[in-house]
């Protein structure tokens, strides 16, 4: 079972890897051939997909069939028809809902963002034809909660890599040819979603044959453990929209897409490394739901213990090396005049060090309803937190506002996620102050290394900052190594690599 975990974990995170590096060079051609304003349109349009705002209304569609599934297959299949049977009628029901209100208010939504009359025409096209692809794109979190559940990431991972090389191609096709900017917005609809989707429901379907799993009717305990789940994760994705995808449109609203585009400029790597993250937290939801249907409390604080240890030291230090090089980053990623807004780029660079250190732990504790409902108590705090520091910062950073209150608010309470998702466990608290001590002692001697290297040889192009950054990392995890990690946790990594290699 572990080996299986490690394998779909690293498949999972090369995936998205390359996907998200294709979509930063998305990001940064758009950027530099249409400007910050159609930059910002495209991302408003984006907002009203199921990963964007829209994400309030999934209902947690995906991570409940991955649950239903990875039970279903120690031997429950009725309840995990029922319980997926549900679930994709919620997915089908709210797309189609959604698609029609996104249709009807297309108009109105142009003059509320401030787009210019000389963009009016195609931003109203494009939320139509992304209106028409909605109910696609909610069965399609469908798809993809089953084939987590059978863990065959490999499909998972394949479709998703493909549809963004296709999307970046298409991209550099508009580009080459002087397309407008809305067939870019279709051709992401075109490949990430409906392409993407129907692949996927061939192989689930291609998967759930040999098995038991049959849409069929659902009783009312079923029904009652979907709803009562369904508006726990509802609540969990209020916070989710607020702490995330309520930022652009809060912006589009109060400035214009330009300043949508500058703030997703900033907060675009984040979010990247972010998602290459998700793929150890999807492949932990089938193994921590065989830890808890057998109620094997040791075997969950190992998962928990490593959860917190090995990803941050792993990641963490690149992460340290990245924030101390944004400045040549921007500059080589989006050009230089934006190279300038490097300092909300490192400080944006807290979020997902934050969620690199909790949120496989936090993952793993996702099959307890009672973890869910107060966990989302503390998210709604945060939130709080978030906005008040916004209100607060607004008239001075403007739209760097959002970036500032979302980057704060995560460093304010990860101690306070840290306590309580450890004594879930029955772990220590001393256990994540102890790496936080670790991490920043090897923060400190890498910041100094970068700046003394710096001063005898400055990257400026491309070629120089891979290498620059590539040694960085190497240092980065020599210093974990020998600092962050254990003797003991050390022999622990080397047992995992040799399981991954099968040696």
């Amino acid at each position: 079972m572990l080996q299986r975990f490690l394998q779909n974990t690293a498949i999972s995170a090369v995936a998205y890897g390359l996907a998200g590096v294709l979509g930063l060079l998305a990001v940064g051609l758009i950027a530099r051939s249409y400007g910050l304003s159609v930059l910002g349109l495209i991302v408003l349009a984006r907002a009203f997909l199921p990963s964007g705002f829209l994400s309030l209304l999934d209902f947690g569609v995906s991570e409940t069939i991955t649950q239903a599934v990875a039970r279903g297959r120690l031997g429950d299949w009725r309840a995990a028809s029922e319980k997926v049977s549900l679930l994709t009628v919620i997915a089908a029901v709210t797309g189609t809902v959604s698609g029609l209100a996104l249709w009807i208010s297309s108009d109105s939504l142009a003059a509320i963002f401030k787009v210019a009359p000389n963009e009016v025409a195609a931003f109203n096209s494009i939320l139509e034809v992304t209106a028409l692809v909605l109910p696609i794109a909610f069965l399609g979190l469908a798809t993809e909660g089953a084939l987590k559940g059978f863990e065959e990431y490999g499909w998972l991972r394949l479709t998703e890599v493909a549809s963004n090389v296709l999307y970046v191609a298409s991209i550099y096709l508009a580009v080459w040819r002087g397309a407008p900017f809305e067939l870019i917005a279709y051709s992401y609809l075109a490949t990430t979603i409906v392409a993407k989707y129907v692949v996927l429901a061939v192989v689930v379907y291609r998967f759930a044959l040999p098995t038991p799993l049959r849409f069929v009717a659902w009783r009312s305990d079923s029904r009652r453990d979907i709803l009562y789940r369904s508006w726990l994760m509802f609540n969990g994705r209020i916070v989710g929209v607020l702490q995330h995808t309520t930022a652009p449109l809060a912006i589009g609203i109060l400035f214009s897409p330009a300043e949508v585009g500058t703030f997703d400029l900033i907060t675009r790597l984040p979010r990247f490394l972010k998602a290459i993250m998700a793929p150890l937290y999807s492949a932990i939801l089938p193994i921590s739901a065989r830890i808890e249907e057998a109620s094997d409390a040791r075997r969950l604080q190992i998962l928990g213990r490593n959860s917190l240890v090995f990803p941050g030291a792993i990641a963490l230090p690149v992460l340290i090396v990245m924030a101390l090089l944004s400045k040549q980053i921007l500059y080589l990623w989006v050009g230089p005049q934006n190279a300038e807004q490097w300092p909300w780029l490192a400080l944006s660079l807290c979020v997902p060090a934050t969620t690199i250190l909790l949120g496989a732990g936090q993952a793993a504790l996702m099959v307890r309803s009672d973890f869910l409902r107060y966990n989302t108590r503390l998210l709604y705090l945060q939130v709080l937190t978030q906005y008040l520091l916004i209100g607060m910062t607004l008239l001075w950073f403007q739209e760097r506002a959002f970036v500032f209150g979302w980057a704060v608010s995560h460093i304010l309470f990860v101690p306070v996620f840290a306590r309580y998702m450890l004594s879930e466990m029955d772990l220590r608290g001393s256990l994540f102050w102890g790496q936080v001590v670790r991490h920043a002692a090897v923060a400190a001697i890498l910041a100094a290394l970068v700046v003394a290297c710096k001063f005898i040889h400055y990257p400026d192009n491309l070629a120089e900052l891979i290498i620059f950054g590539a040694l960085g990392c190497l240092a980065a995890w020599a210093l974990s190594f020998m600092i962050i990690l254990t003797r003991d946790e050390r022999l622990m990594l080397g047992r995992f690599v040799r399981l991954m290699t099968n040696r």
